[in-house]
């Protein structure tokens, strides 16, 4: 099933960018709840609905619901919220065709004539474009990658090894980012088993947004997960080891 640039396995859970070729392998809620929207595409799905369990699994929580539904629309990537289509007070409706908002018509603007252009013109911007050309390539030449303010491997119960990668903009004041690192190398550390290899953190610029990055394999192919944590509270958490294990971050 084509979901805007990714494509949906429904024998096997699994989301494919068709753009990145990232795979994603849908935990529980995610895949319950998306395939619960494509049955009923175009028609709103209660949250109600949503939440249902089965003789194997419990029934879900309104947060986990819309933590989900996060997740899916981080996943399919921009424009992902007319793909997937929050009804107020009812539930939500996932669009087989993607909703487009109007483009505005732009205003023509009066056209100008302008008169002949001196010669020296030309040739002052000629000039003007050859010493910022210049200039760039020497900036670039004196720019490096971004180095991660610190790197960490983390033993799971079963032996395997996941790495641990921090990224910030200072190195300095990254109390609250080096304090969620423990917390999340403590849960994956008790982990008998994950498909995950390398985890990415990192904070938004204004430390409103954590970043987390989860690349691994399963069957042979590489699978990628991404959590974006927005926390408006003073003091921010953004996760606790009871939220990941809730979120099934070994998974």
């Amino acid at each position: 099933m084509q979901l805007g640039n990714c494509w949906f396995d429904d024998v096997k859970g699994e989301l494919i960018n068709r753009t990145s070729g990232d795979v994603w392998h849908l935990p529980r809620a995610e895949a319950q709840v998306l395939r619960l929207l494509l049955s009923q595409a175009d028609q709103v799905v209660s949250k109600a609905e949503l939440r249902q369990g089965d003789d194997e699994h419990g029934e879900l929580s309104d947060s986990s619901v819309a933590r989900a539904v996060f997740m899916i629309r981080s996943f399919l990537g921009p424009g992902s919220e007319l793909l997937i289509e929050t009804v107020k007070g009812q539930g939500y409706r996932l669009h087989l065709t993607p909703i487009t908002a109007p483009v505005p018509a732009k205003r023509r603007l009066p056209t100008r004539r302008l008169g002949p252009v001196p010669i020296w013109i030309p040739a002052l911007l000629m000039l003007a474009s050859l010493f910022a050309g210049g200039y760039f390539a020497l900036r670039v030449g004196e720019m490096s990658p971004t180095a991660p303010l610190k790197v960490q491997s983390v033993v799971q119960a079963d032996g395997q090894m996941v790495k641990l990668v921090l990224y910030a903009h200072s190195r300095s004041n990254n109390t609250l980012l080096l304090e969620k690192a423990s917390e999340l190398a403590s849960v994956l550390g008790d982990c008998r088993h994950s498909r995950w290899r390398e985890v990415f953190m990192s904070l938004s610029h204004d430390s409103r947004v954590l970043n987390l990055t989860l690349r691994g394999d399963y069957l042979g192919q590489a699978v990628v997960r991404n959590l974006k944590v927005s926390d408006g509270r003073s003091p921010r958490r953004f996760i606790s080891p009871d939220w990941l294990r809730e979120v099934d971050i070994c998974d």
